[in-house]
């Protein structure tokens, strides 16, 4: 039985099999046809300029063989969007994915469609949690109401053991015209130690889900944003 949090407006039921049914779906035509759709979904929605650019999360991986920047636009402005940023995560309001496939690989979560207050604290060195069996990842720098960055810093190494390979994975807000903004997903990972066969094609299938989970999220994120919900009373929980 996944808690639920007073006060939260969860989504329909009829949402959560929409869209678990589309994650499904999704999943075995990404995994399937990666090896030759990577190449475009890598970057999915960002523009060439987004891609070439510095972001402040990048730094914090040295010589990175993977870098993906997905983004969407938003027809909301930052100030707006940035509350469902800042109570991303596992505890918190979820991931604005796929639920019922993060729920079958033992991820016990609701994703909240509704701005809460406690929740709307995000400081460095913050632990995330993806599993509740797994590692976290560390806040490595934010500046609420532009970005966030997950990863270990350099000033975070005595707290956090550096994940292998390393990577970043960041979030960011740029405004846009007449009030837009442009949420831009950026990652990067460094190459593999032992680069094995076995290891390759693991990273291979973790690429896939990654942008399957992180396209559904930020697609989630916009509709939150765009719909003017806040606060209020629940509705039916899935």
């Amino acid at each position: 039985m996944v808690p639920r949090v007073e006060g939260a407006r969860y989504r329909s039921f009829l949402r959560f099999l929409y869209e678990g049914v589309e994650g499904v779906v999704l999943l075995v035509l990404i995994v399937v046809s990666w090896p030759i759709s990577r190449r475009w979904l890598a970057n999915w929605g960002s523009t060439s300029s987004e891609q070439s650019a510095e972001w402040p999360g990048d730094r914090f991986v040295t010589g990175p063989e993977v870098i993906n920047t997905r983004a969407v636009s938003v027809g909301a402005s930052p100030v707006t969007v940035w509350p469902w940023i800042a109570q991303f995560g596992l505890g918190k309001a979820g991931f604005y994915s796929y639920e019922l496939l993060e729920r079958v690989v033992g991820i016990p979560v609701r994703n909240i469609e509704s701005v809460l207050p406690q929740f709307q604290q995000l400081e460095v060195g913050e632990e995330i949690l993806l599993h509740p069996n797994a590692p976290g990842i560390p806040v490595a720098e934010v500046q609420p109401g532009r970005f966030v960055c997950f990863g270990v810093s350099p000033e975070l190494e005595d707290r956090f053991e550096r994940l292998e390979p390393n990577r970043t994975w960041s979030m960011y807000l740029t405004p846009g015209g007449e009030g837009s903004t442009r949420l831009v997903l950026r990652s990067c990972i460094e190459p593999l130690r032992e680069a094995t066969l076995v290891r390759r094609l693991g990273r291979s299938i973790e690429e896939a889900i990654d942008f399957l989970m992180e396209q559904r999220m930020l697609r989630s994120v916009r509709r939150l944003s765009e719909s003017g919900v806040g606060g209020g009373s629940p509705t039916v929980a899935s």
